[in-house]
């Protein structure tokens, strides 16, 4: 399996001058893109960066994000992707952690990128990407410059990036991931998915972290890749159709947003054959609208960092079966995929029969083999060769596996245990009701008392006793929320994942919540 160099240089000799990666108003081809990885990969090697050393990036998705983790590869220097949504001092944080020694920032994220690095011990090589960003070492000015003689030593074991996860448990964790394991992922995953060599990918997610891979998907065939940078539906929508692009991943905001834009029908998107979603739940409600917008094949898609990818898969065919005779598989997370195993073990670590619920296990080749500066913590995470993920599921009769919440969201309320994805799929389905957060709060006689936080489309009005009536006789009574506040908007993390912890820390507090102005 070729490292990353090797695959760009690859497709730099095949398809030369036909687009690699383009955006709203810049392209690059293939040819233009292993030369400037090489002339980038050389300007890190004049700078002192050698194999294993750490090169940081507070970038939007764009063309550059492509080209510095191509250099990063062909030097044998270790990507890392920093969120620029985070909080200065978080950045700070892990730029200590991963110990950079260079860092790219856009201009746009200087003023981000200063206030990291004054929470930072260390002090990087910066290289600012853009116009007016003040730094020493301009970007293009390094690509200008004559081409240095060094030689690039690549090897499919090298790693390639520290991916860092979300976060949502506490400090984010840095996932060591290896070229050949990358690459042989994605090619993985690639096939799972039936991508072929006419296919022109939209890049939409995030590709600070384990999104990258969706922006180098195109790698394998040498097709192109349409980036929307920050997410707008309309940007989406005239990428689809100037670009011709076949195969689009969202997050769900995405897809909702997608669909709730009005733009839809402006734009010929007849080109999609395929809508792949995943990052967090999706009520079914929504994927049979968005099944009926698109009239395309839909994918759904479920993954970790530690999974460097995906591990399970919800098929168009089971999205058909879903629609025409009203199976339940929509509301599953799919089937493991070819090269995975799953099982659903309890507190004990014994496997449970199917039908039960307790934590999901997963083992695959691509399970991390390590977290940066965290031995202690990937003992514990990966055991025998199983991730132990911290979701609570099941796997029903056919295999499908269901995803019933995160283990430390579980709510026990007065005896039973309740799943806020029940909940929160049942008040999904109500027409005014855009996006919703369930979850327990501590109560001294019920343990957990059961409460949701929801937004509204536009245009819609509703109450929480509404609400709460909405869900009697749809599911079952003590599973009902004893209060549902009717929020603006809910806060999200990078990916678009809805930051239940947040929501949680804000409704804890009785100050808080008066002065926010919920209602």
């Amino acid at each position: 399996m070729p490292t990353l160099g090797q695959l760009i240089d690859r497709n730099a000799n095949r398809f030369g001058d036909h687009d690699a990666y383009v955006e709203l108003d810049r392209r690059r081809s293939w040819r233009d893109l292993g030369k400037r990885t090489d002339v980038l990969a050389h300007a890190l090697q004049g700078l002192n960066v050698r194999k294993g050393d750490r090169v940081g990036v507070i970038l939007p998705d764009c063309i550059e994000m492509v080209e510095t983790i191509g250099a990063c590869a062909k030097t044998g220097a270790i990507r890392v992707g920093l969120n620029y949504r985070l909080a200065p001092r978080e950045i700070g944080a892990l730029i200590d952690d991963a110990g950079i020694d260079v860092l790219f920032v856009q201009a746009v994220m200087v003023d981000i990128a200063k206030e990291a690095l004054n929470a930072s011990k260390r002090q990087p090589i910066l290289i600012g990407i853009g116009s007016d960003h003040g730094f020493d070492l301009d970007y293009e000015a390094l690509l200008s410059a004559e081409m240095g003689s060094g030689t690039f030593d690549q090897t499919p074991h090298d790693q390639l990036m520290i991916c860092y996860t979300t976060g949502s448990t506490g400090l984010p964790k840095g996932a060591i991931y290896p070229h050949q394991m990358m690459m042989e992922s994605m090619a993985a995953i690639a096939l799972a998915e039936g991508a072929t060599p006419d296919d022109v990918w939209l890049h939409a997610m995030p590709a600070s972290g384990i999104p990258i891979m969706h922006l180098l998907r195109n790698m394998f065939h040498g097709s192109k890749c349409a980036i929307i940078g920050e997410w707008d539906a309309e940007i989406a929508l005239k990428l689809i159709e100037r670009e011709q692009a076949t195969i689009c991943v969202l997050v769900p905001t995405m897809l909702n947003g997608l669909l709730t834009s009005g733009q839809i029908t402006r734009y010929n998107c007849s080109s999609i054959r395929q809508l792949g979603y995943g990052s967090a739940p999706i009520p079914p409600a929504t994927v049979r609208e968005a099944l009926k917008a698109f009239g395309c094949e839909f994918l759904q898609m479920f993954g970790t960092t530690e999974l460097m990818g995906m591990g399970m898969m919800l098929t168009a065919t089971d999205h058909e079966r879903a629609l025409k005779d009203g199976h339940d598989c929509l509301e599953s997370a799919g089937k493991p995929l070819f090269f995975v195993d799953v099982r659903v073990v309890d507190d004990a670590g014994q496997e449970l029969p199917r039908g039960e619920a307790g934590e999901l296990l997963i083992r695959s080749p691509f399970v991390i083999p390590g977290y940066w500066n965290q031995a202690v913590e990937y003992s514990e995470t990966v055991r025998d060769g199983w991730l132990h993920t911290g979701d609570i599921a099941l796997i029903d009769a056919e295999g499908y596996v269901h995803l019933k919440d995160r283990a430390k969201f579980r709510i026990k309320s007065g005896g039973y245990n309740v799943f806020p994805v029940e909940v929160e799929n049942c008040l999904a389905e109500h027409d005014a009701v855009d996006e919703v957060s369930v979850f327990g709060l501590p109560d001294p006689k019920w343990g957990d008392r059961i409460h949701a936080v929801v937004t509204l489309h536009a245009d819609q009005t509703t109450s929480g006793p509404d609400l709460r009536e909405y869900c009697r006789g749809k599911i079952a009574n003590f599973k009902i929320p004893k209060r549902i506040e009717i929020w603006e908007t809910l806060p999200k993390g990078p990916t678009g994942k809805i930051q239940k912890r947040e929501i949680i820390d804000i409704c804890g507090s009785s100050d808080n919540r008066e002065l926010t102005g919920h209602t």
